[in-house]
């Protein structure tokens, strides 16, 4: 299983230490793997939890409320427990007071909005941006094995 410390989460995240650490105490997402046991101890996180983290991102960078906040997160939780990640058809339309999810209908959900503004958060494009990120974390870790054994 693949999983990750909080300083590895923020640089792929893209968000502090502090803020990782204050989502965690806050309930809005802990880790799945290992939560925090006192002083000192890490936390790690599935990639789950990374897809999770970055949507928290992107909501509260456009405005979201915490409660939207929140029951996004249920949303994606509810994918998390049946084992699969969120599919590419899943994406998340808010105008920052309500919140729409929509999966492979989304003509009966995008009526129901009445050509109000809204911004789109595609799940799916969040998920394969964090799979490269993760990826090249890894080349750069491989890399650096390689050189200090060479040197």
């Amino acid at each position: 299983m693949q999983y990750f410390n909080s300083k590895t989460v923020s640089s792929i995240v893209d968000v502090s230490l502090r803020q990782i650490q204050y989502w965690d105490e806050q309930g809005f997402i802990r880790p799945t793997i290992r939560q925090a046991t006192g002083r000192g101890s890490k936390r790690l996180y599935s990639f789950s939890d990374l897809v999770q983290l970055k949507v928290i991102k992107n909501l509260s960078g456009h405005g979201l409320s915490l409660q939207g906040i929140r029951l996004c997160l249920h949303h994606l939780k509810d994918y998390s427990r049946s084992g699969s990640l969120p599919t590419r058809s899943l994406k998340f339309l808010t105008d920052g007071k309500k919140l729409f999810v929509l999966t492979d209908d989304s003509k009966e959900i995008l009526g129901a909005l009445d050509r109000q503004f809204v911004f789109s958060l595609a799940i799916g494009s969040l998920v394969r941006e964090l799979d490269g990120e993760v990826q090249r974390l890894e080349m750069k870790e491989k890399r650096m094995v390689v050189s200090r054994r060479r040197g």
